[in-house]
């Protein structure tokens, strides 16, 4: 997934003067550095393809992050499925009703996507992680084994309950949610904590199913 620029953890800037017009890509038409490679496992549709709810949805995604990612242009295969995904992240990334910073987020993000081996939230959630830490070089460690990072107690604790809820989820129990509340966590919070690493565990695995290409401003300097 692609972070959502905010307050907390300025990544991919949004357009000054107001979105672009989105731009039609054909079926399997990929952007560098992904060479011939197709976006996805599935065509893509082209933008003239689009359903009316859909092009709005990527006009909202587009005013926001300053493009349209390869994970949204993907899902829309199935119209309905692109709609309900970019809604809800848009809606869990807003600083305006988050309960965690944008670091917390994109820590979270980063653990889980790590966690699944998913490349391309790992290469994005890097990014912003770097940018919200206004420290790349931590961010890529982080990505690489968070273990081997000198984390504070409260980053440790968000890490640990990320790659629990990734690779064991059925053991994360009241412990875990009462070293939540003791680090300061609201029970509010707590649970957005849980949300966050749950989709991206969700979104970990669309990606990785359909080997969605990363984009182009990943790699941009």
């Amino acid at each position: 997934m692609n972070q959502i620029v905010s307050k907390h953890a300025p990544s991919l800037a949004p357009r000054p003067d107001g979105p672009a017009p989105v731009r039609g890509l054909r079926r399997h038409e990929t952007l560098p550095p992904a060479g011939s490679e197709p976006m996805s496992r599935f065509q893509v549709p082209e933008t003239a393809d689009l359903t009316p709810e859909l092009e709005t949805v990527y006009a909202e995604v587009e005013r926001t992050l300053g493009f349209v990612p390869h994970w949204l242009r993907a899902l829309s295969i199935n119209p309905d499925t692109a709609c309900r995904i970019a809604r809800l992240y848009l809606h869990l990334f807003d600083p305006g009703r988050s309960h965690l910073s944008g670091a917390e987020r994109e820590l979270i993000a980063v653990v889980a996507s790590s966690t699944n081996r998913c490349s391309y939230s790992v290469l994005n959630h890097t990014r912003a992680l770097g940018a919200a830490l206004d420290d790349a070089v931590r961010a890529r460690r982080i990505a690489l084994d968070h273990h081997h990072i000198r984390l504070s107690q409260r980053e440790r604790l968000l890490a640990d309950v990320a790659e629990k809820l990734t690779t064991s989820p059925a053991s994360l129990g009241p412990g875990e949610l009462d070293q939540l509340r003791q680090a300061g966590f609201s029970e509010p919070a707590a649970l957005e904590v849980l949300e966050v690493a749950a989709f991206f565990n969700y979104m970990n695995r669309l990606t990785l199913a359909l080997n969605i290409v990363p984009d182009q401003e990943f790699f941009a300097h």
